[in-house]
C-alpha cells in the first residue's frame, strides 16, 4: 500500500528505497513489516525526494478497515463505533507497536488517545501523527453513508502544517493543532457518532475475531519451557497460511535461531510441528464432502494436489480421497 501510494504520486520508488537503504524484496511479502529505523529512513527520503509536507496526510487517506487484515474484518462487523474502538484498543499492538491506543467512554463522550512509545525524529513523529489522525477520520467516514458522519474533534500535538487547508476539506471533523500539548493524537467523539448502528454488524464475527486476535497477541514464553506449545498455537492460528520459522521470528521480534534453540531443548523441530498442524488442518477440511483434494492442497500451500497426496499418505497410510470417503461413509452410518 505504501509503495502503491507513492507510485500514484509519480514517486520513483526504486530511487526512494535506494536512498533509504532498504531492500525492495521485503515489500514482496504480504505480511512484511518495517522496523522503526526503516520507517525513519523512508520518511526522511520521501521528504527529500518529493519536497512535499503532506505525505502523512496522503497515507492516512489510504488506510481503510481492510488494511488491518483480521482485525479490520472485526471492525467492519461491529455494532457501532464504540464497539469498534473497544475492539481496536484491545488489539492495537497487532496494528503497530510504535504507538499505543487508549479508549475511554464517559457517558455520552468517548476519548481515544494515540501515544508514541518509542523515540523517533520529530519529522517521523509528525508524519505518524498525520497518518493516525487522517486514518481515524477516513475509517469513520467510510462506515457512514455519504455526508452523514457526525462531527467530532481530533487534536494533534504539532504546529499547523503548511497544508493545513487540506484538513478543512475533511469537515465535519474538526482538527486542532496544539504544538505544546502532550505528545500524541487525541480524538473526542460524541454519542451521535459512537452509538449509531453500523451496517455490517455481526456479533458472532466480532467474538471470533476478538478470540483469534487474543491468541495472536500472546507473547512467547520468557524461559526455555513452553515453546513447543506456543509455536503449535501460532501455527494453528495461521489457519492455512504457510507460516515459516522466519515469519514467526519476525512477529515475535526474535531470531529464527533463538526459536530453534528453544525448540531443540524440548527435543522438537519447527518442521515437524508445522507438518503436524498442516495435517490437522487437512483432516478438518476433508471432513467436508464438498471440499476437493486440490482445494485442500492449495489452501495448505502445496504446489499441487499430487505433492499434498504424497505427504498425506506418508502419515495417514491412505490417500486424502480415501480418508474423505471414509469420513463420508461414517457420517451416513
Amino acid at each position: 500500500m505504501l509503495l502503491d501510494g507513492l507510485r500514484r504520486m509519480d514517486v520513483d520508488t526504486h530511487q526512494l528505497l535506494h536512498m533509504a537503504g532498504i531492500d525492495e524484496t521485503i515489500f514482496d511479502r504480504r505480511d512484511a513489516s518495517l522496523l522503526p529505523e526503516q520507517v525513519e529512513a523512508i520518511v526522511s527520503s520521501m521528504r527529500r525526494l518529493t519536497g512535499r509536507s503532506d505525505l502523512g496526510f496522503e497515507f492516512g487517506r489510504l488506510i481503510k478497515m481492510n488494511s488491518h487484515d483480521l482485525l479490520g474484518y472485526g471492525m467492519l462487523s461491529c455494532r457501532n463505533w464504540d464497539e469498534v474502538m473497544r475492539l481496536v484498543a484491545r488489539h492495537y499492538h497487532l496494528m503497530t507497536e510504535t504507538f499505543t491506543l487508549r479508549y475511554r467512554r464517559h457517558g455520552a463522550v468517548g476519548e481515544a488517545v494515540y501515544t508514541p512509545v518509542t523515540s523517533m525524529p520529530l519529522e517521523t513523529l509528525r508524519f505518524y501523527y498525520e497518518v493516525l489522525a487522517v486514518a481515524h477520520q477516513n475509517q469513520v467516514q467510510l462506515m457512514f453513508a455519504p455526508n452523514s458522519a457526525p462531527s467530532y474533534d481530533i487534536y494533534l500535538s504539532m504546529p499547523e502544517p503548511p497544508h493545513v487547508a487540506r484538513y478543512a476539506a475533511l469537515a465535519p471533523v474538526r482538527f486542532h493543532f496544539e504544538e505544546h500539548a502532550v505528545p500524541g493524537v487525541r480524538v473526542v467523539m460524541g454519542a451521535d457518532l459512537l452509538d449509531t448502528p453500523l451496517p455490517l454488524a455481526d456479533s458472532r464475527v466480532v467474538r471470533d475475531v476478538d478470540e483469534r486476535c487474543s491468541v495472536m497477541g500472546k507473547r512467547p514464553p520468557t524461559g526455555d519451557e513452553g515453546w513447543g506449545e506456543y509455536v503449535t498455537m501460532m501455527l494453528r492460528e495461521a489457519r492455512g497460511e504457510l507460516l515459516t520459522m522466519e515469519d514467526l521470528a519476525k512477529r515475535v521480534r526474535l531470531s529464527a535461531r533463538t526459536i530453534d534453540r528453544h525448540l531443540k531443548k524440548e527435543n522438537l523441530r519447527f518442521r515437524d510441528l508445522s507438518n503436524e498442524v498442516r495435517l490437522e488442518r487437512a483432516c478438518e477440511m476433508l471432513a467436508s464432502p464438498l471440499t476437493t483434494v486440490g482445494q485442500v492442497a492449495l489452501s495448505l500451500g502445496f504446489s499441487d494436489a499430487a505433492n499434498f497426496s504424497r505427504a498425506f499418505r506418508r502419515v495417514m497410510r491412505m490417500s486424502p480421497g480415501a480418508y474423505q470417503q471414509r469420513l463420508i461413509e461414517r457420517t451416513r452410518l
